[in-house]
């Protein structure tokens, strides 16, 4: 019985949760696009609530896939090469990691780490919020060895949660670069990373057809939010972009943490 849902997940979905995951994927999509990263964080939480399977992980992994080769191809050249390169390394240590853990978690588990993961994110941020405050920030060297420790979480958070980027992101935040150049060396170690996820998955947990059938539904929402939160950017000052970061963060590992 519960194998029977699990592989009609999809299609004995009420018209009400159908559109939820629709609308999930339209603001998860328009938030990755105005801010540069959150479609996991929120798609995975969401997902995993209203499918109730651990199938939303690779729904995500296909989703994002899609909509991080698009934002690849507008930034790639901004990417520090030495940078990247150093945090992949590390990333294909940890995507064997990854794929273990997901295949051995049941779904409780999964949402789980996946809660206390975002809340420890969203600590992180009033830390950092509070240092920069009072002139006490300091940058993170960008060694070979603390590069390739970083890449080697976010590379099992991708094959395992589907989360490639907060781990970066937070090292990334805390290192002397600009902007753009973070920006775009978290969508191009994130792109490698949903790209070799999804091989993995594929070849060794395997992905069923209603997954593929569920993906292809909801893509059109993605590239509805993209184009919707790249008009909206413009209009997103500093002060809201860390606001809406906090909330994001706590309200999703809040949520999740509710439902088990």
């Amino acid at each position: 019985m519960l194998l029977n849902i699990d592989i009609n997940v999809i299609n004995d979905l009420y018209l009400m949760s159908i559109l939820l995951l629709l609308f999930v994927t339209f603001i998860a999509a328009s938030l990755q696009a105005a801010t540069g990263f959150g479609f996991g964080i929120v798609a995975v939480s969401a997902f995993l609530i209203l499918l109730k399977s651990t199938a939303a992980v690779q729904i995500v992994i296909i989703l994002t896939l899609a909509m991080s080769v698009i934002h690849w191809l507008k930034v790639r050249s901004l990417a520090p090469k030495f940078l990247v390169k150093q945090l992949i390394i590390g990333c294909f240590i940890g995507y064997p990691i990854g794929v273990m853990l997901f295949y051995l978690a049941d779904i409780d588990t999964l949402k789980f780490a996946v809660a206390i993961l975002i809340l420890l994110m969203a600590v992180q941020n009033l830390i950092e919020r509070f240092r920069n405050r009072n002139d006490e920030a300091m940058f993170l060297p960008m060694n070979q060895k603390l590069c390739a420790f970083v890449g080697t979480i976010s590379g099992t958070m991708a094959s395992a949660l589907a989360m490639p980027g907060p781990a970066v992101v937070s090292y990334l935040t805390q290192c002397e670069l600009d902007k753009n150049a973070i920006r775009a060396t978290v969508i191009t170690t994130s792109t490698v990373s949903y790209s070799v996820s999804l091989i993995l998955q594929f070849s060794f947990v395997g992905i069923k057809t209603q997954t593929w059938e569920s993906s292809l539904m909801l893509l059109p929402m993605v590239f509805a939010g993209l184009f919707f939160g790249e008009y909206i950017s413009k209009f997103i000052n500093p002060k809201l972009f860390k606001n809406i970061t906090l909330f994001v963060l706590v309200a999703s590992g809040i949520n999740i943490l509710a439902t088990l």
